[in-house]
């Protein structure tokens, strides 16, 4: 990196963080501290106001304001399919109309070339939503929760187990929001259960924000985490392809077996893989483990018991 690209991404650190130590640039900008400390004094002498406090590190004077950044191509590319994706795969709403009109201004700091370039790439690219609804980034439960997470307020649930059908109330302690390929996952500390948990938001019925705070807890699980269930699925070479295109999220690694692919999953619980397996019928096979195996035999004959008595 050159030493005008360093002093641009010193500028930016600074505008993002209140307290900037030496070290912590020279770890990022792979340098010296003593290049940073002549860095800083150039910046210094071209007018931007920096101090800094003996053993704590650099600030940028309150109230100051960076000029506006110049956009590399691949930055203002990448920008305007980030805001496209957005927008297309979002409802209407505040949040929507935000981020086009963040790109308006975008557009309009851009040299012609760069703005030409990245609209053309914008204009040939679609994004495009079928097997679930659009995202709503304005949903009140969406907002309540982002709302109990940065204050950590306990929050009240009214959740609908889906295996069960049953509504429970749970008071959680919300730690993070993940959207896990078609739904929005909270990630919460579960009190009724003493351990992490993972609720859909579009099955909570009603949710209330407590008076109550929490401490900060450590994360020790998140939606993507895999449990301790080692399964192994043998699949048919005629459905190989499309498994792979449609693969569940803890899959782990493949394997050839005779006339077909042995793949490995880790999950926390079985239901977490069921559903998905007995979706690919006969072609499916359970190796392991045999509690498994024997759930799908369960369902398979549960099935056919009920297709007899339809037919008579």
């Amino acid at each position: 990196m050159n030493r005008i690209d360093r002093l641009l991404g010193y500028l930016l650190v600074f505008q993002n963080r209140e307290l900037v130590r030496a070290q912590d640039l020279a770890a990022r900008f792979e340098v010296s501290e003593r290049t940073v400390y002549r860095d800083v004094e150039a910046l210094c002498e071209v007018g931007v106001p920096l101090y800094g406090t003996p053993g704590e590190g650099y600030r940028l004077l309150e109230g100051y304001y960076l000029p506006p950044v110049t956009f590399s191509e691949a930055e203002a590319r990448a920008i305007f399919l980030a805001i496209s994706m957005l927008t297309s795969l979002t409802e209407s709403g505040p949040t929507q109309q935000a981020a086009t009109d963040a790109l308006d201004k975008i557009r309009a700091v851009l040299p012609k070339a760069t703005r030409a370039q990245a609209e053309a790439l914008q204009a040939m690219i679609g994004f495009y939503a079928i097997t679930r609804p659009p995202l709503n980034l304005d949903e009140p439960k969406f907002a309540q929760l982002l709302s109990a997470i940065e204050k950590r307020r306990v929050v009240r649930l009214h959740y609908h187990a889906q295996h069960s059908n049953e509504v429970t109330q749970r008071d959680v302690e919300p730690l993070h929001l993940v959207f896990l390929d078609k739904a929005w996952i909270l990630g919460a500390y579960c009190r009724m259960r003493h351990d992490m948990r993972n609720f859909r938001l579009d099955r909570i019925d009603s949710l209330t924000m407590l008076r109550e705070t929490f401490a900060p807890r450590p994360r020790t699980r998140g939606a993507l985490d895999r449990g301790d269930l080692h399964v192994i699925v043998r699949f048919d070479n005629d459905i190989v392809r499309w498994v792979r295109e449609d693969q569940h999220f803890t899959f782990l690694a493949e394997e050839q077996d005779e006339g077909g692919v042995r793949m490995h999953y880790q999950v926390r619980e079985f239901q977490q893989i069921r559903r998905w397996l007995l979706g690919w019928g006969a072609q499916a096979e359970v190796i392991s483990p045999p509690a498994l195996r024997a759930e799908i035999r369960q369902i398979a004959q549960q099935q056919v018991a009920q297709l007899s008595t339809t037919s008579t």
